[in-house]
């Protein structure tokens, strides 16, 4: 006998509503076990796919919405509502043209500062299929433009300003060669970017300068009273 269907009626919100209507579209004769055979998942996931109190996963959602004959792209917009930044990241642009249009990305020449460039690289990394640090490092290493995974996680969370060799490493991670015209954007965003900081050190240094120089105070002259005989 087959495990009974979770009760979401008790919970409200947004992710219990979406459970509910997972759970309708799964019919009464349909064991977990055998959703499981169809989507590969084990019966603890697609259980908890229709958690009221958890979101699942977009794989979670696109296997079990697939296997009862629904689009996911009809799906993926209620889904974001109730994601976490962590799954809308691991999800990836929609692959729906519309819905794909109203993400938009922060392009190079519209980077001002540290972390402008931080978004702006962590965007291009989803449109190019998110790929893991360890993978990026990996395609960098294949294209003789090596970055460490260390190097990739501080530049993409804006503790470091990327050198000229970690960009095109990151770059090359993300499968881009300068014959792309956002590759030289991005090492020109690059190159601003390093002589603003530049700048400004120089400004902080010479401000401090004029405030450790000793302004010389003048000396009061002495009177010299002589006194009377």
């Amino acid at each position: 006998m087959g495990r009974p269907r979770r009760e979401n009626a008790t919970h409200t919100g947004k992710i219990a509503r979406l459970a509910r209507q997972l759970a309708e579209l799964r019919p009464d004769d349909i064991k977990l076990k055998d959703l499981a055979k169809i989507t590969g998942l084990s019966p603890a996931t697609l259980s908890r796919a229709t958690a009221p109190t958890k979101c699942p996963s977009w794989k979670t959602m696109v296997e079990y919405l697939t296997a009862f004959g629904e689009d996911p792209n009809d799906w993926r917009p209620q889904w974001e509502m109730c994601a976490s930044e962590r799954q809308r990241r691991e999800a990836g642009i929609p692959d729906d043209p519309a819905q794909r249009a109203a993400y938009q990305r922060l392009m190079p020449k519209s980077v001002l500062n540290l972390q402008d460039c931080a978004i702006g690289l962590r965007d291009l990394r989803l449109w190019k299929g998110n790929p893991t640090y360890a993978a990026m490092a990996h395609r960098s290493t294949q294209a003789r433009q090596p970055v460490s995974t260390t190097t990739i996680s501080d530049i993409l969370n804006a503790k470091i300003l990327p050198t000229v060799n970690a960009m095109k490493g990151i770059l090359a991670g993300l499968r881009m060669t300068d014959s792309d015209p956002e590759y030289n954007d991005w090492l020109e965003a690059r190159l601003v970017l390093e002589a603003t900081e530049m700048r400004q050190k120089t400004a902080a240094k010479a401000l401090q300068h004029a405030n450790n120089r000793r302004v010389p105070r003048r000396r009061p002259m002495r009177t010299v009273v002589r006194q009377e005989d």
